[in-house]
Parts: C-alpha cells; sequence; structure tokens
C-alpha cells in the first residue's frame, strides 16, 4: 500500500485473479460477492465473519462482466452470487450485464445505504454492510420476474386512464387509454386529418394537452384549420372575411383565443419528410416538458424517406414509437397510409373499406397497435363510415357509426346506421 492510500500490484494483467478469491471456497461458502475495489471485498468478508467472501474485480465496473465471463468455472460452483458493485451508474450496468452470465435465482443485487461496501462500513458500521448482503433481493435477467412480485396489486384497480374520445360512436367500441398507440387508416382524400384534429379538439376542451405533429401542413395552416373547427366555420381556404357576421368574427376572436392561448395545443412546426429521431425527440419534449397527454402524429409513412417504402424502416419506427409510449405512458393517436396494391382489389378512395392487411409496410403495425380505426366513403358523397378493425383492451370490432361533414361549418355530425 502506498502513502495515497491506493492498491498497487505487479504482474501480468492477463494472469490476475479475482482480489479475495483464494478465501472462498464453493464447499465452505455458500456465496461470494463481486465488488469492484480492493477495499471492498474485505469489508464484505469481515462484516459478515466469513460467511460471504468478498471478490474484487481487477479493473472496476467496466470490465467487471468480462473478468467474470473469463472465469465462470470458478464462479458457477457457488450456491449464491453476490453482486456488490458501487451504487452508481456504472456499478449498475455491471451488474445488469454480469445477471446475464449465471442461472436464473442464482444472482441477489446488493443496496448498500453508501456508494460501496467498505464506505458503508467505514461511515456505519459492518452491521450495516451485513445487512446489505443479506437483505440482498434475486436478480434476474431483463423482463423475467416472479409472480410474487406484484403480489396484492389487483387489491386496487390499476393505475390507468381512459378518456372518451370525440365520437360517441367510438366509445361504444372502446375509449381511449393512456400507453397505447391508436391508429387510423384510410383511402387518400377521405379526411384522416379531419377526423384527428376532431379528436384533439375535443381532448382539449376536455382539459387534456395535446401535442400535434401535422407533417403534411404547416402550424400556421394547422391553426387556422382547428380555428375554424372551434368556431364552426371554414377558415383555412378564404382569402379574406368578407359576409362573416359580427357574431362569427367573435366567434372566431373566441376560438383563436382558446385554441391559441388556452395552454392546451403544442404544435411541431414542420412540412414534409424528417428523420424519425428528430420526431421522438420532439414527442418526447411535448410529453416529459410541455406536460402533453395525447399525442397526434400525421402520419406515419412519411417520416423518414417520405414514402417509406422499406419496410425495416416502417419496422423500427414502430417499435421505437411503442418504446416511446411504454416509457411515458402517453397516448399516440397515428395516422398511416394503405398499401398501393390494396387498389388493384377495392377501391378504397371510393368506398372500400380497408382492412388490417391494406396498412402500408410489413405487419409492424398491426401488431404493436392496441386499436386501429378504418375509414370508407363513397365518392361523392358526405357520409363517412368507421369501422373498428384492431381492440386490444375490449375486443370490440366491427362497424363504429357514421359521420356526415359540413364544410360550411367544419362539423362532424356523428350517426349510427343499423348494419
Amino acid at each position: 500500500m502506498n502513502k495515497n492510500d491506493k492498491i498497487s500490484w505487479t504482474g501480468k494483467p492477463k494472469e490476475v485473479a479475482g482480489f479475495g478469491s483464494h478465501l472462498a471456497n464453493p464447499k465452505h461458502h455458500d456465496g461470494i460477492a463481486i465488488c469492484e475495489g480492493e477495499f471492498d471485498a474485505p469489508s464484505i468478508t469481515y462484516a459478515t465473519n466469513g460467511k460471504v467472501v468478498g471478490i474484487s474485480v481487477p479493473n472496476g465496473a467496466q470490465s467487471a462482466a468480462n473478468f467474470v465471463k473469463k472465469h465462470l468455472d470458478y464462479f458457477n460452483p457457488f450456491k449464491t452470487i453476490y453482486i456488490a458493485t458501487d451504487m452508481d451508474e456504472p456499478g449498475e450496468e455491471a451488474a445488469n450485464a454480469i445477471v446475464e452470465l449465471f442461472q436464473p435465482g442464482q444472482v441477489r443485487r446488493v443496496v448498500f445505504p453508501l456508494k460501496d461496501a467498505n464506505e458503508t462500513l467505514v461511515e456505519l458500521g459492518s452491521m450495516a454492510v451485513k445487512e446489505a448482503i443479506f437483505a440482498a433481493k434475486e436478480l434476474r435477467p431483463d423482463g423475467i420476474k416472479s409472480a410474487s412480485a406484484y403480489s396484492g396489486i389487483t387489491i386496487k384497480p390499476p393505475n390507468r386512464t381512459a378518456t372518451n374520445c370525440g365520437f360517441a360512436t367510438w366509445n361504444r367500441m372502446t375509449p381511449f387509454y393512456d400507453n397505447q398507440l391508436i391508429v387510423l387508416i384510410a383511402g387518400s382524400g377521405i379526411g384522416k386529418t379531419t377526423f384527428a384534429r376532431a379528436l384533439a379538439l375535443h381532448d382539449m376542451e376536455m382539459g387534456i394537452k395535446c401535442g400535434w405533429i401535422g407533417l403534411e401542413e404547416t402550424a400556421e395552416e394547422a391553426i387556422f384549420r382547428f380555428v375554424g373547427m372551434a368556431a364552426g366555420l371554414q377558415l383555412h381556404a378564404r382569402q379574406n372575411y368578407a359576409g362573416f357576421t359580427d357574431q362569427q368574427l367573435q366567434d372566431i376572436a373566441s376560438a383563436d383565443k382558446f385554441v391559441t392561448n388556452g395552454g392546451m395545443l403544442e404544435l411541431f412546426d414542420h412540412f414534409g419528410s424528417l428523420d424519425e429521431n428528430i420526431i421522438l425527440q420532439r414527442m418526447n419534449y411535448m410529453v416529459r416538458s410541455l406536460g402533453c397527454k395525447h399525442i397526434y402524429l400525421d402520419h406515419l409513412t412519411i417520416i423518414g424517406s417520405g414514402l417509406a417504402l422499406d419496410t425495416r424502416h416502417l419496422d423500427s419506427l414502430i417499435t421505437k414509437i411503442r418504446s416511446f409510449i411504454a416509457a411515458t405512458k402517453c397516448t399516440v393517436f397515428a395516422i398511416s397510409h394503405l398499401n398501393r396494391s390494396s387498389s388493384q382489389v377495392k377501391n378504397m378512395e371510393d368506398g372500400g373499406i380497408p382492412e388490417l392487411h391494406d396498412i402500408r409496410g410489413s405487419h409492424s403495425v398491426v401488431q404493436l397497435a392496441d386499436t386501429i380505426w378504418a375509414l370508407g366513403r363513397s365518392r361523392g358523397t358526405n357520409l363517412t363510415h368507421s369501422y373498428c378493425l384492431k381492440n386490444r383492451m375490449l375486443g370490440r370490432c366491427g362497424y363504429a357509426g357514421s359521420f356526415e361533414f359540413h364544410e360550411e361549418n367544419q362539423l362532424l355530425d356523428q350517426k349510427w346506421i343499423e348494419q
């Protein structure tokens, strides 16, 4: 030991053994503890009266898993492997890597009250180290948990939110749940964006903050359409407001105040194709920093490649969105386009109702979406029929109501037509 109280050694690095390993014997010791520093190993051995032997890896947390992997024949005979790496990010990464090397149930994670075993021994005493060792819980590979870990959680209802959407006919099938990916499909020109906007506007009226990512329109155009729908007036295609009554102008001002200053809407201002990582970053910011609960994404198949002809690209995007939803517990309502080949079988722009196999790309959208809605309308009519094609929560599928769109007031009049 040198004057700086640091351990030093000489020899060949490739032949170095774990510090303290000569003291451990599977015939006499049920468990060993893998730690990072030479001071930590004897701290554990001392605190447990030799019942658990501390073994320090030679080069810290960054190489812990590789060292253990090279010496699995030494470690495997012990009944219990205690992972006693430091209570920091490198220590956690090392613990997660080491657990993969052993049989399920063999590994336990030690949680020290301070940074490591030695600091706990010096500051809190040997009993604190001993308690941490013997209180260590079984550590399993990611995703593997015993049912006992969830004991009693069903005594209370699940902690999730279900809100009715803006369409009463859709609520007959299922409300909108948090932590879900909801997808809307239809042929070109059917009105997918109009439906999404009506849903978002209803969310805002209910006090649900929304993020709007409209990749086929500018944020300014989106505002005109939102305000027009809220005011019950067609605004976005007008050159001027000549002919509006004073009451209608007041309605526009009131709707503008609600949409732009109500604090319920955040927009991403961009037009055209964008890298998927940028979109995901903006979605993450909207949810985590701005407090959006629902994200409206219009549309999936324009992101990245613009045409999204590479199904692997779309698969990657959907998987990332699904992971984002799981991490944030938000709801994402996404529009997806259809395969061009589907038009050879039925005309989606003239009354054809899409099916799941008509969704553009591979089957990833179908597999990972929680709810899928489809729209169909015959050319020359204002009546759009909707269907629920997938309903993971409640299983109710089929006809979900019809909607008559009125251009003059931008409203969707909901109807239920017995089939």
